[in-house]
């Protein structure tokens, strides 16, 4: 039996808003950004051994900046988000709805992970996606997510990328894929 706590309560007792996203999460979203003429490509809320800074660079061939408050580089202290074509991360789940904020006003297309939960409970979001629009890719199954403290149990809420300019359609259902078998073909093999 595992010592480790199950991720509802790992969450709750962490004192952190730093969590990873797993590689099958990240590769989610790649055949989207390759849709798109993109080239330069910030991570915010990432370090270089970041999945998404690793799998967007050798994967996507995208030239990607990174910054992570730990590197001394705040979000909210970016001044220019000109140079980038576009934003993809994991952001600080606390501050969503400031993050969304940010990049919708500076009009720079984003694919973010966020939990689903409470996503349209918040009258400011509400008038923010209705003002802006909103792109979800919601894929099938929980994304997993781990750091020091818990390795990688499955949330009991669903997460989503929320998106700005990186869509073709406001909803779009997304399967992950296992080398070259989708998840479907995965689960009626009963592995």
């Amino acid at each position: 039996m595992s010592d480790q706590l199950p991720f509802s309560l790992a969450i709750k007792k962490s004192n952190t808003d730093e969590w990873y996203t797993k590689p099958e999460d990240v590769e989610l979203i790649l055949p989207y950004l390759k849709r798109r003429p993109f080239k330069k490509i910030l991570c915010p809320f990432d370090k270089e051994e970041s999945n998404f800074v690793r799998i967007l660079q050798m994967r996507g061939g995208y030239e990607v900046s990174y910054s992570h408050i730990e590197t001394g580089t705040d979000f909210f202290d970016i001044s220019d988000f000109s140079k980038y074509d576009a934003v993809v991360s994991n952001p600080p789940f606390s501050k969503r709805e400031q993050i969304m904020r940010r990049l919708y006003e500076n009009n720079i297309p984003f694919a973010l992970v966020m939990n689903l939960n409470g996503l349209f409970d918040s009258k400011g979001r509400w008038e923010m996606f209705r003002k802006y629009g909103c792109e979800l890719l919601i894929p099938l199954g929980r994304m997993h997510f781990y750091n020091e403290e818990c390795r990688g149990n499955a949330p009991n809420f669903q997460s989503v990328y929320v998106c700005h300019g990186i869509l073709d359609k406001q909803i779009v259902f997304a399967e992950r894929e296992y080398g070259q078998m989708n998840i479907l073909d995965f689960m009626e093999e009963g592995q």
